[in-house]
């Protein structure tokens, strides 16, 4: 009788605890509602939600950012009443940790708030002092510096537009760096702090190459025009017309001064690019840079030879073709013999497969020996018979 005495005490006891806990429940649901409420409104006043919808974060069920987001404060807010309730019905060991947790979610907010005023106020300013510059380097007619460069790009790639983007950049840099340390994460910020630092250091260095760039272009655009023309003069392309036959219709319009001044233009600019890899100091692109300039005689040399090879093969076709007209398959002949060789000898210079391009090589050329040996056999057994007994009888007498 005593123990229902006391089961029946203590659950009386319990009573004003249960309707606490119930009543709090009511209110955590109410105030979270009103939050929602409150939540959805502001953002439709300040017209957030299309720029949260860009990001795609939105409600499964409903395809709307304003109902994900009510539905994110409604849960914060009713969590925030979560262990009082739990207090009230005796769970301490339960209570405990949801308390600190949204504790420290609380000592947070000021630090996410601070870090979300200062990347909006930076990105405001930032975007103001973009839209200001690009007109003002329009104005100064930056953009022309493009145009005699003969660099034809869309409005949004213009020099004035990039500049004003990079300045852009620039403040953003700091600005997000602020708002990384306004967290006060430091297992986040610290890293994402050394390396925004990094690129801020970096900027100088980068700028020196864009400009080592630019003026590298402009620089082998005249280089290789001048270079055209002094060779122009010099007659490089009449010579070029006396080697080529004059119905070569391949060939008729190519000038080797122009094709000349254009390959000294592209090294020139590879030269550049090379430096102001370098100037960047990054080790890969540095190691990648060492490669091109070690590689680039052999190239040169390779296009030499293969450039030198298509003129003797096409003088070479041509006067075959003039000497006897209908021998048009002995001048392809003669003519895909000579490239075939230059070609060999190109891969030999780049250094691609050596020992297998070589091996085939003098395969190729033990074939075609032999190939001429028995060609000569066979058909000119009765003119090597006459050379013989001519040879024969001089020396008899």
């Amino acid at each position: 009788m005593r123990y229902l005495l006391n089961l029946i005490d203590s659950f009386v006891s319990g009573i004003p605890s249960v309707i606490h806990a119930v009543l709090l429940l009511v209110l955590a649901y109410v105030v979270a509602l009103i939050a929602k409420a409150l939540v959805v409104k502001a953002l439709k006043l300040l017209k957030i939600d299309k720029r949260i919808d860009k990001l795609g974060v939105v409600d499964e069920a409903t395809g709307s950012s304003l109902d994900f987001i009510g539905k994110l404060v409604f849960v914060i807010v009713f969590l925030l009443f979560l262990p009082g309730v739990l207090d009230k019905l005796g769970f301490d060991n339960v209570s405990t940790p949801i308390t600190m947790l949204v504790t420290q979610f609380l000592n947070y907010i000021p630090n996410v708030i601070a870090a979300i005023i200062i990347l909006m106020v930076g990105g405001l300013v930032a975007k103001i002092i973009r839209q200001l510059i690009a007109p003002i380097l329009k104005k100064l007619n930056v953009d022309k510096l493009q145009e005699k460069a003969g660099i034809s790009t869309s409005e949004n790639a213009t020099i004035s537009s990039v500049i004003s983007y990079v300045i852009y950049v620039i403040i953003l840099i700091p600005v997000i760096i602020a708002a990384l340390q306004a967290l006060n994460i430091t297992a986040i910020s610290n890293p994402a702090i050394a390396m925004l630092n990094t690129m801020f250091g970096m900027l100088p260095n980068i700028f020196v190459a864009i400009a080592l760039v630019v003026i590298g272009t402009i620089v082998a655009r005249i280089a290789g025009k001048l270079l055209a023309q002094i060779l122009s003069g010099l007659g490089t392309d009449s010579i070029l017309k006396k080697m080529v036959p004059s119905d070569n219709s391949k060939l008729k319009d190519f000038s080797l001064s122009k094709a000349i001044g254009e390959f000294v233009k592209y090294v020139i600019i590879l030269l550049f690019v090379v430096e102001a890899t370098n100037v960047i100091n990054l080790e890969v692109l540095r190691n990648v840079g060492g490669a091109i300039i070690a590689y680039l005689p052999m190239v040169i040399s390779s296009v030499i030879i293969l450039g030198i090879a298509l003129l003797i093969s096409s003088w070479v076709g041509g006067f075959i073709e003039k000497k006897c007209p209908d021998a048009k398959l002995t001048a392809t002949i003669a003519k895909t013999a000579i490239v075939v060789v230059a070609v060999f000898m190109v891969l030999i210079q780049l250094g691609i497969a050596t020992t297998i391009v070589s091996a085939a090589f003098i395969i190729v050329l033990g074939a075609l020996a032999v190939a001429f040996a028995i060609a000569f056999g066979i058909g000119g057994r009765d003119f090597a018979a006459n050379t013989l007994k001519k040879f024969e009888s001089t020396k008899k007498n």
